[in-house]
């Protein structure tokens, strides 16, 4: 939202930039300081001259096959900022990047030019030093009640059954909004997760037993999702458990593709059997709201970067064989009569931590 309002602010404007980062720590082996500054650089000089100096670099790294270093990207993109009036630079999700990391680039980012506006978005844990930033200000951003009504609502609507229970009885729909808005305190993460349990309630009863003990922390509703997962039937809970081994562990966000052709591979099989490969709604509804798609990237991903933090907590408890399961998997592909052929390559292959 913030990256869309100021692109259309200042689109008429060439001498104002706009560049984003969007950190995700499934990327962290991607998303080097080098890469992420490379990165703003190529989104400030879009629709501009790139400069000679950065040319004659690109030449010299075209002709070695190397990459840019780190000091080498710094310098043309003080070089780019230094022609422009004024430029914002969004970081979304800095608390996902790693400590090491996240202190290279912060560094670099508090001396990139005196016409640079900062703006990160975290969990409350990091903050940048103000020895560095020394007119930084910190915003505690929540959802305004409104909001998490009208989300509530939305997610009332898509849902088949509380529908059917609030048909039934029209004031549980307020009771709903009641109970949630106050255990949430302006957390949209813990109000998805709470619509998500309610939803699998079969009775009207049950939703109101429910109501009366939401958790108003993470940990504990991750915990209660564990337990609606663990309690919903053996192979159900099979497929869940195995969804989670793959999306914990994998090195990069898994496409849908991928994540079926993972769960679909049978011990000691020969080849892949197409009939084996499951819906990815059923892979989702079997998860607890734990497991999301994302509409715009179709990648597989947890609810939040918390969910990653919980489950790597419990894992060795949880999933003991994770490992050993997947790596299991992967040989039991690469053993496929016929394999490899034209439509498969190593690139595509889940990977795994």
């Amino acid at each position: 939202m913030v990256v869309d309002h100021l692109s259309a602010a200042c689109k008429n404007n060439k001498d104002i930039g706009v560049a984003c980062i969007y950190l995700n720590h499934k990327e962290v082996e991607n998303q080097t300081p080098s890469r992420l500054l490379a990165g703003l650089w190529r989104q400030l000089v879009l629709d501009r001259k790139i400069g000679s100096t950065a040319e004659d670099l690109y030449k010299q790294h075209q002709e070695k096959g190397t990459s840019p270093s780190l000091e080498e990207v710094v310098t043309i993109l003080r070089s780019s900022i230094t022609e422009l009036s004024k430029v914002f630079i969004i970081i979304d999700a800095m608390d996902e990047y790693p400590e090491f990391q996240r202190g290279i680039l912060l560094q670099e980012l508090a001396a990139i030019g005196s016409n640079v506006n900062l703006m990160f978005t975290s969990r409350p844990h990091i903050t940048p030093k103000p020895s560095s930033f020394p007119n930084v200000k910190t915003l505690d951003f929540q959802a305004a009640p409104e909001d998490i009504r009208g989300y509530i609502n939305a997610q009332i609507k898509s849902s088949p059954r509380l529908s059917k229970h609030i048909q039934k009885k029209p004031m549980l729909q307020e009771e709903i909004h009641e109970k949630i808005t106050d255990a949430v305190a302006g957390m949209f993460l813990l109000a998805r997760l709470h619509i998500e349990s309610l939803s699998s309630e079969a009775t009207i009863t049950a939703v109101r037993k429910a109501l009366k003990h939401l958790p108003k922390s993470l940990n504990a509703t991750y915990d209660g999702a564990m337990k609606r997962i663990k309690d919903q039937g053996d192979k159900n809970k099979e497929i869940a458990y195995s969804a989670l081994t793959w999306v914990v562990n994998a090195k990069r966000p898994l496409t849908v593709p991928e994540i079926q052709t993972a769960l679909a591979i049978e011990p000691d099989s020969q080849e892949l059997d197409e009939d084996n490969v499951m819906d990815i709604e059923t892979i989702l509804s079997v998860c607890a709201g734990l497991v999301i798609v994302d509409k715009e990237s179709s990648v597989v991903r947890l609810v939040h970067f918390t969910t990653q933090e919980y489950l790597d907590s419990i894992q060795v408890q949880l999933f003991p064989n994770a490992q050993t399961e997947i790596t299991h998997t992967l040989l039991t592909f690469l053993a496929f009569d016929g394999y490899p052929d034209s439509s498969w390559e190593l690139k595509n292959l889940p990977p795994s931590g």
